[in-house]
């Protein structure tokens, strides 16, 4: 029994060594990859290696907005005219006069304008539709060609160093990692052992060979290397050539727009490649490594300062730093359109996660709260794009992007008027709504309380009615209307007058005018629902006079607002953008508004004119009728009452409301307004 037990333990000590080696090995096989997620969820990695293998094509994109990219053409130009001038040939100079002709030049400044900015667009497309793994593979080739070139640009260097020894194994390992991201090909044998060889081949010609010998081996060895990588990437890879020569993407997305439509396919592209996100990450991108890898830091001057003057002091250096980082900020971050765009998406996400908080925290949010950052965001890159911020001096910048915001600031309050003003009239109709039930329910004290409103019909302010304007959307009205004085007087303080004040000006008194029709719509139904009106029939006639004044007051200042924009136009800052958006202002804020209130003006004067005319129905009838009023459910009066030619009694009040949206019987919809010959 006894051995029994000890093969039994020997069994189990086996099995568990085992099982440690298993779990051993397979924690050996385990990646960086796999370590990183204990500590972030594998679908933040899979989306930030999405981001970072996208970013490039966008930052490559950018630069072809850039003077940079423009200067360099034009220095293409310059030397391939240079060039042909120096030879003899006649068709040369031919091509050379072309490339001086000022005809030449506009159509190349409208290349870089329009169709080189629209190729790179549909490029850019088709390479963000690319999966993972094949712009993991453009990857390694395009590292690899760079390898390749470092290697050749080491070869030129005439000193034996350690530093460059050093380089070529770290080049040669760079170079085998880029060969194992790639599918396996027989020519892969081929350039491991070049690449191996590499180093020793260096060390070889410089040692054992004269130096121009060396160099000559060094060269042709790089060009060998060269057509082995270029022999992998034109045989082996000729399926994904060929399936980004022939845009098959864009023959997909075509097809898909044919059959869906350019709604259905916008949404298809913003699912799939999630282009708003890549912005914002570009823009942050491009201000934090781009100033520090590829280009200088636009402020070089002050850092050079610095470091040469040996008497600076600490707050000195500071200054000097924080200006660096500024204007590196400031020219970067505003350099190109593309880089506005990016930059307005990232504000319309900020403005989107602070304007979600602030509306769940006054308890106003809606669907229409989700639009907000689009608005804002669309908002921003049109006032920064038409003052012409890229052409502006470093120095300047700022100005526009500090005007952009202050009317942003603006449109938000205007947008928060607009969530709030539906919600609290809702309030103030809950308010009559609870205040009749009340009353039809209290008839036991009925007659008590009419007494005692007819005693107190002369006093507005009760303790019961102020008691009403506790409530938190009231104070938001509030709140929003201090603010946005203050916000004026603080804007005419710190500035002198100009165009921007003046317009700043009038959005906020339109935004002040609103604001307080609001709250005399709020406080007029508040006084219906303690019946404090002393002629309850002009209710709604107290209400048409508030729209009527609040939209004459925003008629007058968008007439305002087109003469201050066409100031600008002609004298402060030109563009077709600007002129666009004055034609846009000048049709929807002022031919559209005065079309529609001419319309209601005339629907107003002839309902009123109809209604008059109708005979007013007498005593008898009204008893006959024996019935209430169809349209505000309650009894029919004499002298108030008339008679349709259908045979129908309305008070006149209530029929005149009607006649504004139709003029038909509200019972048999018959027309109340009879021809010449039905009459």
């Amino acid at each position: 029994m006894e051995t029994d037990d000890d093969d039994n333990n020997e069994m189990d000590i086996n099995e568990d060594f085992h099982l440690r080696l298993i779990n051993y090995a397979t924690y050996e096989r385990k990646t960086f990859l796999d370590f990183l997620q204990y500590f972030i969820p594998r679908q933040t990695i899979i989306y930030i290696q999405y981001c970072l293998l996208r970013i490039p094509f966008l930052l490559a994109y950018d630069y072809l907005y850039t003077e940079q990219f423009a200067s360099l053409l034009h220095r293409f130009l310059r030397y391939s005219s240079e060039v042909f001038d120096q030879e003899s040939h006649s068709i040369f100079q031919s091509i050379n006069y072309v490339i001086q002709s000022s005809l030449f030049q506009q159509l190349l400044d409208i290349n870089l304008m329009f169709s080189i900015p629209i190729l790179g667009l549909l490029l850019l497309i088709v390479s963000l539709l690319c999966s993972d793994r094949r712009l993991v593979i453009f990857y390694s080739y395009t590292t690899s060609l760079l390898v390749i070139r470092f290697y050749y640009q080491i070869n030129r260097a005439t000193d034996i160093e350690l530093n460059m020894i050093i380089l070529q194994f770290i080049f040669s390992v760079m170079y085998l990692q880029m060969l194992k991201l790639r599918p396996y090909v027989h020519s892969h044998r081929i350039q491991v052992w070049i690449c191996q060889s590499a180093p020793l081949v260096y060390l070889f010609t410089r040692f054992f060979l004269s130096l121009p010998y060396g160099i000559y081996l060094q060269n042709l060895y790089c060009i060998v290397w060269l057509l082995a990588h270029l022999s992998e990437l034109f045989i082996y890879q000729i399926e994904s050539m060929l399936y980004l020569i022939q845009i098959r993407v864009l023959a997909g997305t075509f097809r898909f727009y044919n059959n869906f439509g350019i709604q259905t396919v916008l949404t298809y592209l913003q699912q799939r490649i999630d282009i708003i996100t890549l912005m914002k990450i570009f823009w942050l991108t491009k201000i934090l490594i781009i100033p520090l890898g590829f280009r200088t830091i636009y402020s070089n001057p002050f850092i050079i300062n610095v470091t040469n003057s040996h008497n600076e002091t600490i707050e000195d250096y500071n200054t000097t730093l924080t200006k660096s980082i500024y204007f590196t900020v400031l020219y970067y971050g505003t350099e190109t359109t593309f880089t506005l765009m990016s930059f307005a998406c990232l504000t319309s996400y900020g403005i989107k996660i602070a304007s979600h908080r602030f509306y769940r925290l006054l308890h106003i949010w809606n669907e229409d709260v989700e639009q907000i950052g689009t608005i804002m965001g669309v908002m921003l890159f049109l006032l920064l794009f038409q003052s012409n911020l890229m052409r502006l001096d470093l120095h300047r910048r700022h100005i526009p992007l500090l005007k952009a915001f202050g009317l942003l600031i603006v449109a938000s309050l205007h947008f928060l008027h607009t969530i709030l003003e539906p919600q609290l009239l809702k309030v103030a109709m809950q308010t009559m709504t609870s205040r009749m039930a009340f009353d039809q329910t209290d008839e036991d004290n009925l007659e008590e309380s009419i007494n005692k409103n007819n005693r107190s019909t002369t006093s507005y302010f009760t303790p019961e009615i102020i008691r009403t304007l506790y409530h938190r959307h009231v104070y938001t009205c509030f709140s929003t209307l201090l603010f946005i004085i203050l916000y004026t007087l603080f804007l005419w303080r710190i500035s002198t007058l100009s165009t921007w004040i003046l317009a700043i000006t009038a959005f906020s008194l339109e935004l002040i005018v609103r604001l307080l029709a609001s709250l005399a719509q709020y406080i007029l139904y508040v006084l219906e629902a303690h019946n404090r009106l002393a002629n309850v029939d002009s209710f709604d006639e107290y209400i048409f006079r508030i729209k009527a004044v609040t939209s004459c007051f925003e008629f007058i200042l968008g007439i305002f607002l087109l003469c201050n924009g066409f100031y600008i136009l002609c004298y402060e800052a030109r563009g077709a953008l600007r002129a666009f958006m004055l034609a846009v202002h000048a049709h929807m804020n002022i031919i559209k508004n005065f079309r529609r209130g001419l319309k209601i003006f005339r629907n107003r004067k002839s309902a009123w004119h109809i209604v008059s005319q109708l005979p007013l129905a007498t005593e008898n009838e009204i008893q006959e009728y024996n019935d209430i009023c169809s349209i505000c459910h309650n009894s029919l009066t004499n002298g108030t009452t008339c008679v349709t030619p259908c045979h129908h009694l309305f008070h006149q009040k209530c029929l005149q409301k009607v006649f504004y949206a139709n003029q038909n019987c509200a019972l048999c919809s018959q027309p109340i307004v009879l021809e010449k010959n039905d009459r």
